[in-house]
């Protein structure tokens, strides 16, 4: 009974503890946890930063998950967190489509083109385009990332345009590269319109290549060109000879009007001569008439001038006449006679030679006179 009671006892008192070795022992195994998780913790953060290269040739987008947001990169490293991010580069530079594999149905097969009256042409193509950097965000948000934008624009947007503008043209137009060329124009505008301002993607060329008919078109077409060639050949002999003749109507012509300009070179030299010899006898005549005139006028003059002169004189003499006579009526006649004795007396000169009978007497003898007037006085 008693042993009994003592085992009780002992089963009931609590075992002793080391305190600070447990502690010990604890504070090691929640370091090891610690570690293991910062180690988990970097390689986390290690894992989800990248690295995201930009070349020359390309531009990169960088899209926020959590906010959409997206930033245009350019040429560089970014480094971002590739779980938060994502990182996206494009092709900027001038790409090239190529559509023109002759299998039917593949991806890049010709463009089959169904014209207004109805045949089946084939018609190779060859597009040139590229993306505008700056609207990079916008052909994302349209195509999303990838090539997507080549197949959904660049190539059946392009397909669909280029099909519908030569859908307008008959058979027979397709034949005429011109009228290819003015409607793949047309197209590449209308496509440019679109994709260039929502789409951020620009057509720069679009060359269609040689189209293709089927054999039995193909065979009528070259039927056609032999006799097209035929009918050139035709007009060019037509031309040839539409040329000769002009040219010979030309030569006639130059021939004719040089004549004619020789000859009114001529006539238009005698009208000057015939002119100028009417000019001047017109003007001798002229100087004739002013000088019989001027010379008519001046004798006229002068013997007016005369006559007044001479009728001056005759008149004073008249008065002097008369004055004369009624001075010789008076006692002045007497006068007058003496003065006109001794006037000519004046001009009388005596010669004579003396001579004596005696010594006592004197003679004169006269021997002539020298006037008239001395003949008179001495009668």
């Amino acid at each position: 009974m008693n042993t009994k009671l003592n085992f009780t006892q002992q089963q009931q008192t609590p075992p002793q503890v080391d305190l600070p070795i447990l502690l010990k022992k604890a504070f090691r195994g929640s370091s090891a946890w610690i570690l293991i998780a910062f180690f988990l913790i970097l390689i986390f953060a290690l894992s989800s930063f990248r690295l995201g290269r930009v070349s020359g040739e390309q531009v990169g987008v960088l899209l926020n998950k959590r906010t959409g947001k997206m930033t245009v990169l350019n040429t560089g490293v970014t480094v971002y967190n590739g779980i938060t991010n994502s990182f996206y580069v494009l092709d900027k530079t001038l790409q090239t489509l190529d559509m023109t594999d002759s299998a039917p149905g593949t991806p890049n097969s010709e463009l089959k083109i169904k014209t207004i009256d109805g045949s089946d042409v084939y018609v190779p193509l060859i597009v040139q385009f590229k993306i505008e950097p700056d609207q990079v965000i916008d052909v994302i948000n349209t195509s999303g990332p990838g090539n997507e934008y080549k197949e959904k624009w660049a190539r059946d947007y392009v397909r669909s345009i280029c099909r519908n503008n030569l859908g307008e043209l008959s058979t027979e137009e397709f034949y005429d590269s011109g009228k290819r060329q003015g409607k793949i124009a047309n197209a590449k505008k209308m496509i440019n319109d679109k994709l260039t301002k929502k789409f951020g993607i620009r057509i720069d060329s679009i060359v269609p290549q040689k189209p293709r008919f089927y054999k039995e078109y193909e065979e009528m077409i070259k039927k056609k060109k032999l006799a097209d060639q035929a009918v050139l050949e035709e007009k060019s002999k037509a031309n040839a000879a539409k040329q000769r003749q002009h040219t010979e109507v030309v030569q006639t012509t130059n021939k004719k009007n040089v004549a004619v300009e020789q000859f009114e070179g001529k006539m238009s030299e005698k009208v000057i001569a015939s002119k100028a010899q009417g000019e001047k006898i017109r003007k001798a005549a002229d100087a004739y008439y002013d000088k019989i005139t001027i010379g008519a006028e001046a004798r006229l003059y002068e013997s007016q001038k005369k006559a007044g002169a001479i009728l001056a004189a005759k008149k004073a003499e008249a008065e002097g006449i008369q004055a004369m006579k009624k001075a010789l009526e008076g006692e002045g006649g007497v006068n007058m006679v003496k003065l006109e004795y001794a006037k000519k007396l004046k001009n009388i000169k005596f010669s004579g030679r003396p001579y004596a009978i005696d010594p006592g007497v004197r003679k004169f003898e006269h021997l002539r006179l020298q006037n008239s007037a001395a003949t008179i006085v001495a009668k």
